[in-house]
Formats: C-alpha cells, structure tokens, sequence
C-alpha cells in the first residue's frame, strides 16, 4: 500500500471514529427515559385486572395461620384522585389445629375519592362503611382485604420509580400475554421509596411498617406503556414486643388496560 492509499485508510477511520463518538447514546440513558414514560403512564386513568395473595402466619402462641386469594378488577382516576377496587372473588382461609379449616368465600370492593375510603366487605357486612384512613392488612377483627385498596394505588408505584429509578435493572425483553417488554425492578423500604414524597408515604406507614421491603416488577410494552405490575412484600404486625405478632406476605399482580381512558369513578350511594 503506498504513502496516498495509507493517508486515505486512516481518515476514514478518524473519520468513523469520530462519529462515532458524537452520535454514542448511554444505554443507561436512554432505558431511563423509556422508563420515565412508563411512569407517566402509571398516573393516567386506567383499568386493571387484579390477582392478589396474602398470608398471615402467627408468631405467637397458639399459632395462627390465614390466607386470602382476592381477584377483581381496579380502575383508577388519578387526577382527581379516585380509585375503585373492585374484588368480585375472595376467599379467606383459617388454619385451625385441632378442627376443620375455616374457609368464607365474598367480596370487598375498596373506592377512594380524595382523602376518604369506602368500603363493602361481604365477609363482615353488606353494608358500606367510611374509612377516614385505609385500613391495617391484620386489625381487630383478623385480615381484612380492604387494605389491599391502599396497597396497589399505582401513583404510590409511580412515585417509587420515580425515587429509586436508578434502581432499575437492566430490561431484558420478556414475553408477557404474546408481547415483548422491558422489564424493570426495585426494592426498597417504605421510607426510601416515599422520602420524597410524604403524603403517599404517610398513606403507606398506615399499612405497612415504615421499614418494609417493598420489591416492585414493572413490564413495560414497545411503546412505553405499563402492562403488567408485579408488588411483593413481606412485613411483621403487631405490639411492641411481638407476643401478638403476625408475619404478613403480600403478593399482587396487576394487568393494566384502557391507558389514559378516562374512568367514572364516585362516591357509593348508601
């Protein structure tokens, strides 16, 4: 190769080289804003199918067990705020040692409108009660379903990501219902979840302990729009010293629909 084809080879190679390193993207960067937007889509109006689990295991004595499978749909207005979780399939279950299992089969449906929760509990009552706060997951009168509506609020995830967004993993495409997604992930405590944001987090500490782990699964599709939500947890309830104290498992998955449809939600007549 002669002195004039050299000169040439190499400029070309600057040349790339060059470009190269004016037109890179940050990987990093770019999946962040795929997930910025999928946040957004979070607090839009939307529809949800719902599938919740939660076990309660005593750690007291005698030992109590309880578990509900809850199934239903939830809509959710966020600008307003307002949510209705609509639970059309529940089912509760005591372990008891010496007699039978105590299975109740219900529903609960959970509607907030701004500051205040309605609830219907078929397992209780059929009757509506108003909540000022959303109820405890373990209370007085054993598991109540209805805090699950606190729970699943989806500006509360929102908001997660967006604290914690740097702790999002890598999206790996993922099949979901015959569709590729980018698939992020978190886990964090209530109080690093929420620091920013303290009226979610108050909302929070009434259902879970301020240091509760929270692991969070978001499945977002090709054009920036959540699909499916995935919210584990696992968190001790009960006095000071624990003598009548449950651990709770929580697990839920959401299946989101209708993005950015608006959704007529209002208060029970009674």
């Amino acid at each position: 190769m002669n002195w004039r084809a050299a000169c040439a080879v190499a400029g070309v190679v600057a040349l790339v080289l060059t470009g190269c390193g004016q037109n890179a993207k940050d990987p990093r960067q770019d999946d962040y804003q795929h997930l910025k937007r999928a946040i957004s889509g979070l607090e839009q109006p939307h529809r949800a199918d719902v599938e919740v689990k939660v076990f309660v295991n005593g750690m007291g004595f005698p030992p109590i067990k309880m578990n509900a499978e809850m199934r239903g749909v939830q809509r959710s207005d966020p600008g307003h705020p307002a949510t209705d979780l609509d639970l059309r399939s529940v089912t509760t279950t005591i372990e008891r040692e010496y007699n039978e299992d105590l299975v109740r089969n219900g529903a609960v449906r959970v509607i907030v409108v701004g500051d205040r929760t309605y609830v219907r509990n078929t397992l209780q009552s059929s009757k509506w009660r108003t909540l000022p706060a959303p109820a405890a997951v373990v209370g007085d009168r054993g598991l109540d379903p209805a805090a699950t509506g606190a729970m699943l609020r989806t500006t509360m995830v929102a908001a997660m990501f967006r604290s914690k967004g740097t702790l999002a993993g890598p999206p790996s495409p993922t099949t979901t219902a015959g569709m590729k997604t980018r698939r992020y992930w978190i886990s964090c405590t209530v109080d690093d979840c929420l620091e920013d944001v303290p009226d979610l987090r108050d909302i929070a500490r009434k259902v879970y302990p301020r240091d509760a782990v929270i692991q969070l699964r978001l499945f977002v599709d090709d054009q920036d729009r959540p699909r499916l939500l995935e919210v584990e947890s696992e968190f001790p309830v009960g006095n000071k010293d624990m003598t009548r104290g449950v651990l709770v498992t929580f697990k839920a998955k959401l299946t989101l629909h209708e993005h950015g449809k608006p959704q007529q939600i209002s208060v029970p007549a009674h």
